[in-house]
């Protein structure tokens, strides 16, 4: 990973890397204000030969050899235990040993005796309680056998244990700084780590390369398209976004501009319904005639998104209740719309008949333009069944939903029964990206130029191109 992709990971995941740095600091500065505060009391044992001269050098001389053993033998259990009797504490030895830390002076023949506990009276208690049991210790273990002897080696205290009202842990300015860069490391490591693992398609090249195609539009996450999913406006990135794609789509094959156009999706919920109802008013804002098909029998949802009715549609003419002029629906934008009427039972089986091929070429000659919105590419054999009649498909993958292999498979659906896909459509894409950027926004202008929108003919102009092709049929 270079540094580029780094940062990129870091602005895609920053959410999740501040919030694992708002929790972290927070549990740090929670968890280090509940910790009981210690105070701490020291003491120190000057350890020595009783008096000097010639024979008295051999003693002092062992005297650095043996302290280190003293200081370990400090802290055993029979030790701890005399002191907890001694002042009575509530407390096993284990737990008075983790409060009481020896260790000798460098150079020197000094112990020094540290204590901690809940208040500075108790740190200064254990710590002098320690300290005349560690002077015991050594009396007893350096008494002679002949009691008129003196004992070789002596511990004196050589002062009083310190007191302080300053708590020596926990160190709340430090702990809590620790755990601020503890947490930026985790937010970090983990944001890296969910980006490793993550196998959904997020980058234009990894949609191009899975797909074996390129991209015609990428469209911006746009919240308000809950509220508002119609796109009929022209402002809006997410407006500018569809007429570059209306405008790729005309140049997906310059010798014939596509009439019926497939939209599909690998899986559900990666919004080919709301691109395939946007793309249709974006071509009738053209001035061209469109239909908009239903072909999601499964899951219809374009009559609701128009405010049209459902009831006819695709299956009363299919099986002749209805004609197609009687099933089709205007729209307020001049798309005319072909709901899916009542769901059958088979949906595929309906699909493939030979009234559908018949609709396919009777709407072919009433309308410049035939958008279908089918069921998503894996689940069902619906799209795989209308990819042979239609001229080709646009295929939707969602930002950071769809995966790398539900692409791929989807793309390989399409080769697999000889359809022709015309482009990819990479959906709801964050708006810091640089995808979402270069070609839902600055790729529509080009460089500082702008397009005209054709001019809409009039009703009576559109009248009268209808009239036309029914009197050449």
């Amino acid at each position: 990973m270079d540094l580029r992709q780094f940062l990129g990971t870091l602005r895609a995941r920053w959410k999740f890397i501040l919030g694992t740095i708002v929790l972290g600091s927070l549990a740090t500065v929670l968890l280090v204000l509940s910790i009981t505060p210690q105070y701490g009391s020291s003491v120190k044992l000057f350890v020595s030969t009783p008096t000097g001269g010639q024979a008295d050098y051999a003693a002092s001389l062992a005297v650095g050899q043996r302290v280190a053993s003293y200081s370990d033998l400090a802290r055993d259990p029979s030790v701890m235990q005399r002191v907890i009797t001694r002042l009575n504490l509530d407390m096993t030895y284990e737990e008075l040993q983790s409060q009481i830390t020896t260790e000798v002076v460098t150079g020197t023949q000094t112990i020094q005796i540290d204590a901690q506990a809940d208040s500075p009276e108790l740190a200064r208690q254990i710590a002098d309680a320690e300290a005349q049991e560690v002077v015991g210790l050594i009396k007893r273990l350096e008494e002679p056998a002949d009691e008129e002897l003196q004992p070789a080696i002596v511990a004196r205290v050589a002062g009083k244990p310190s007191i302080s009202s300053a708590a020596v842990s926990p160190n709340v300015p430090l702990n809590i700084l620790i755990g601020i860069l503890l947490s930026i490391f985790v937010g970090i490591a983990g944001a890296l780590l969910r980006d490793l693992l993550d196998r959904t398609v997020k980058s234009r090249e990894d949609v191009e390369e899975l797909a074996g195609s390129a991209i015609l539009a990428t469209l911006p996450f746009e919240p308000q398209v809950k509220k508002q999913p119609l796109s009929t406006g022209g402002g809006g990135t997410l407006a500018e976004a569809l007429r570059v794609l209306r405008t790729n789509l005309e140049f997906a094959n310059v010798d014939a501009k596509p009439q019926t156009i497939l939209v599909s999706s690998a899986v559900p919920n990666e919004g080919k319904t709301l691109v395939a109802t946007n793309l249709a008013l974006s071509m009738a804002q053209t001035g061209r005639s469109v239909l908009l098909i239903d072909a999601d029998m499964r899951n219809p949802n374009v009559a609701e998104l128009l405010g049209l009715e459902n009831t006819v549609g695709l299956v009363t003419v299919l099986v002749g209740r209805t004609s197609l002029a009687e099933a089709t629906q205007p729209h307020v934008s001049g798309v005319n719309f072909l709901g899916t009427g009542p769901t059958p039972p088979n949906p595929a089986e309906v699909l493939n008949t030979q009234a559908m091929r018949d609709l396919f070429v009777q709407v072919r000659e009433e309308y410049d333009v035939v958008i279908i919105d089918a069921p998503p590419m894996l689940p069902v054999a619906d799209a795989s069944i209308l990819m042979t009649e239609v001229d080709g498909a646009l295929l939707l993958v969602r930002y950071g939903s769809t995966t790398r292999e539900q692409l791929r498979l989807a793309a390989a659906r399409i080769e697999t029964v000889g359809g022709r896909l015309f482009g990819t459509v990479l959906n709801r894409t964050p708006r810091r990206t640089s995808d979402s950027y270069g070609y839902g926004y600055s790729y529509g202008y080009g460089y500082g130029t702008t397009t005209a929108e054709p001019e809409a003919p009039s009703r009576a102009e559109e009248q009268s191109r209808r009239a036309h092709r029914r009197a050449s049929r």
